[in-house]
């Protein structure tokens, strides 16, 4: 009986071992994707000013919030659950398009150019992908966000255009992602 007790604690301590190895590889994952993702805004930004075309692209963020709905399925997330996530980054996202415009409007940027939109396009929509993709394996394996995730995540939110307002809605509604009921 003895041995049975101390072979069950042995894998319940290696399971929250394992648990926290996960948490702490998926949350700078997720953090270097998000700051990824803000970073290619000035790309956007950048198209947008060389085009003349507004920052509020309505119809193409209805698309990218049907394309992360189908992403989330995908990953076992609630396709609802996050619809504030998604909205929360494009908002931010839009942000810094605006933070951009403003600075190259005083102070225009001489030595660099915008990539392709087509090719940060791509990019974004895999980034996105991966970061339901951590955002679910963070749900499911590493407890979900609560304080102690969200203070490390605030942490290695590390883009500079990001506000720490902005950062606090957006794991606001990080937390109320959900994962997927399947049928029973």
């Amino acid at each position: 009986m003895r041995y049975f007790a101390v072979v069950v604690s042995s894998i319940l301590m290696c399971g929250s071992s394992l648990a926290s190895s996960v948490n702490a590889a998926t949350l700078p994952e997720l953090a270097e994707a998000l700051n990824t993702r803000f970073d290619v805004m000035k790309d956007v930004a950048g198209y947008k000013a060389a085009n003349h075309l507004p920052v509020e692209d309505l119809p193409r963020e209805k698309n990218v919030l049907l394309k992360a709905h189908s992403a989330a399925r995908d990953v076992m997330l609630d396709p609802q659950s996050i619809d504030a996530f998604v909205q929360t980054q494009m908002a931010i996202s839009k942000n810094i398009q605006y933070r951009y415009l403003d600075r190259w409007r005083l102070q225009p940027e001489k030595a660099w150019q915008p990539r392709p939109l087509k090719e940060v396009r791509a990019q974004i929509l895999q980034l996105d992908n991966m970061i339901l993709n951590l955002i679910s394996r963070q749900i499911l394996t590493g407890g979900g966000f609560g304080e102690e995730q969200d203070h490390m995540l605030a942490r290695l939110l590390d883009d500079k255009q990001i506000s720490d307002l902005e950062k606090a809605q957006l794991i606001d509604a990080l937390g109320k992602i959900k994962r997927r009921q399947l049928p029973v």
